[in-house]
């Protein structure tokens, strides 16, 4: 009896004893449920027939090689990889989503409210000729188009030269004010040529063309270097979500976040190590992009620090009817000595058939100006001041960008629920090593440094450049001397050839060849009841996307404004061009998110 009971005894040990081997040693039936990495497989790509019911060797797998059985084929494995590199360029798209509809965005608004600023700027110059000078007629309505087409375009992007759109615009003035408004309209022998050039050696309107050309080279390069800057900060975000994964970073997300699957681990998360160091190597260097995009950032933040005063645009595009005005009263009141001056000059120059341009200009009628067409005392947010402001302050919380893109990605894992273990590349282990102890993590020493692969060095040229520009248009310089006080100076007697203080404040001046002029004032802020209250109509009738915004870049709203001022000849031709480079860009924008 007693021998049974101890063979008995000894029997129930042995069971006992392989009991607690197979549950502290997990074999293949236990751990391995394929069916379950069958379903999820089926899950992802219906139809597919290519996960096994068992477990299987393996043998054939080239990444997430086994050390037992395996739930995973060869076919199961190459589809895994084709949706690793999916999921990480829609990781990369949705991580910088909010800051590429910031750029663009803001790109839209601030490309309308330049056109705008224009627009309205042309009109206030209309209405000017038409109430002060009414002999001028409608022919001066051609060379103020003109001149602010030219300004839209250079700000746009044209090779235009500021100097010479502002010449060119009095040249034409002149030509028109010597024959209406300086009595020598039928002086028979003068040339249309020859009076064009003349205003300058006659000094028809004293300093007031260079006062107007260096407000214009403060503020027109900067407004176009702003958008210039916004425009390729949407390039390089969307350069950014298009990266590509390639095959080493295909088979490390692989690795990452599908191997664990075939053996049978589908809620595994990835060890934050790993995840960090695929994500460094995938991104092709992209790290090394964030000192020059912190740079971008800054830059644009000293530029709207720095469009204030002369570099403001809307404060000197809204002020320049006053300059016009002043210029063509300094050449009446001067007409005598004008007169004499051009006369010595013209006397003996052939006699020219004037240009069509001209011609066709004298026959322009002005259309209706607005009068007054913002009132009241807008909120400064609305201002474009305020819009940059708050641009600049929400792009600035982006300005660690580059630098925790990869940290972005892998905080899109999903964190795993109880459970302090994690997938390391090869198994599961410790996600909380103890003191002292720092627990390798297969594979992480795979993604050495290497150089930037060639878009990002693309991206890091585009942003050296930029980043130049944004410097040079910000760099201290000589600027306008303002009168002591800030008040209305008094009229020096013993200063010969100045113009008197006018209403707006704006005295002339002898302007030298570093630009700069004393004895003039600053054009000021323009009146708080001209400032621009256009953002909350704007962001209600923009549809912003990709698409917008390049429409907004490209096309030219002045050449087909008919509310204030009829078009030039060669507008609708430069708005035809541009509209075929965006059609162009459309298309080649279409061809390229598709693929």
């Amino acid at each position: 009896m007693a021998v049974s009971m101890s063979g008995a005894n000894l029997a129930l040990g042995v069971v006992l004893c392989a009991l607690l081997v197979s549950s502290s040693q997990p074999s293949s039936s236990q751990v391995l449920h394929c069916h379950e990495v069958r379903s999820s497989f089926q899950f992802l790509y219906p139809g597919m027939k290519w996960a096994p019911e068992t477990p299987v060797s393996g043998s054939d797998l080239q990444v997430c090689q086994p050390k037992g059985l395996t739930c995973c084929s060869r076919k199961m494995e190459e589809r895994y990889l084709l949706t690793a590199k999916q999921n990480m360029e829609s990781g990369l798209q949705a991580s910088s989503a909010k800051l590429k509809l910031l750029i663009i965005q803001n790109a839209a608004l601030f490309q309308e409210a330049f056109d705008m600023v224009l627009r309205l700027g042309r009109n206030s110059t209309l209405a000017m000729l038409r109430e002060e000078f009414p002999a001028l007629g409608g022919g001066a309505n051609g060379a103020v188009t003109q001149l602010f087409l030219d300004m839209s375009l250079y700000i746009l992007g044209s090779d235009a030269n500021v100097d010479d759109m502002v010449t060119s615009f009095f040249s034409r003035l002149f030509s028109l004010a010597y024959r209406r408004l300086l009595g020598n309209g039928a002086t028979p022998g003068t040339s249309e040529d020859c009076l064009r050039g003349a205003w300058r050696e006659a000094s028809a309107f004293s300093s007031y063309p260079k006062l107007m050309m260096t407000r214009l080279s403060r503020s027109l390069p900067a407004t176009r270097v702003f958008l210039q800057a916004l425009n390729l900060g949407i390039e390089v975000v969307n350069t950014t979500q298009h990266l590509r994964a390639g095959r080493d970073c295909g088979r490390a997300l692989l690795r990452l976040w599908y191997c664990p699957h075939c053996q049978g681990l589908l809620e595994a998360r990835p060890c934050r190590p790993l995840c960090l160091s695929t994500m460094g190597a995938c991104l092709g260097g992209a790290v090394e992009v964030q000192p020059h995009w912190r740079s971008y950032v800054e830059g644009l933040g000293t530029l709207d620090s720095a469009m204030r005063g002369e570099q403001d645009m809307e404060a000197v595009v809204l002020r320049l009817h006053v300059i016009i005005k002043l210029a063509l009263k300094h050449a009446v009141g001067a007409k005598s000595r004008v007169n004499t001056q051009v006369s010595g000059v013209c006397a003996h120059t052939p006699q020219r058939v004037a240009r069509a341009v001209a011609s066709s200009a004298e026959h322009t009628l002005a259309s209706p100006v607005a009068r007054n067409p913002q009132s009241g005392n807008p909120d400064p947010d609305q201002t474009l001041v305020g819009r940059r402001r708050e641009f600049i302050q929400s792009l600035k919380s982006f300005s660690l960008f580059y630098g925790g893109l990869g940290e972005a990605l892998c905080n899109r894992e999903p964190a795993a629920l109880n459970s302090s273990l994690c997938w390391n590349g090869q198994e599961m282990t410790d996600k909380f090593p103890g003191p002292g102890l720092r627990r390798a993590h297969p594979h992480a020493s795979e993604t050495k440094q290497k150089p930037p692969e060639p878009v990002i060095s693309q991206i890091i040229d585009k942003l050296k450049h930029i980043n130049q520009l944004l410097r040079m248009v910000t760099s201290p310089e000589k600027r306008w001397k303002a009168r002591p006080g800030g008040g209305a100076a008094r009229r020096d007697p013993n200063r010969q050839n100045q113009g008197a203080v006018d209403e707006e404040g704006l005295e002339s001046g002898d302007c030298d060849d570093e630009d700069e002029c004393t004895g003039v004032s600053g054009l000021g802020p323009p009146p708080r009841r001209k400032r621009l209250r256009i953002f909350a109509d704007l962001a209600d009738n923009l549809a912003v996307d990709d698409l917008t915004f390049h429409e907004l870049l490209l096309t030219p709203r002045l050449a087909t404004d008919t509310h204030a001022g009829a078009s030039i000849p060669g507008a609708a031709q430069a708005a035809s061009v541009l509209s075929h480079v965006f059609l162009l860009t459309v298309i080649i924008f279409l061809f390229f998110g598709l693929h």
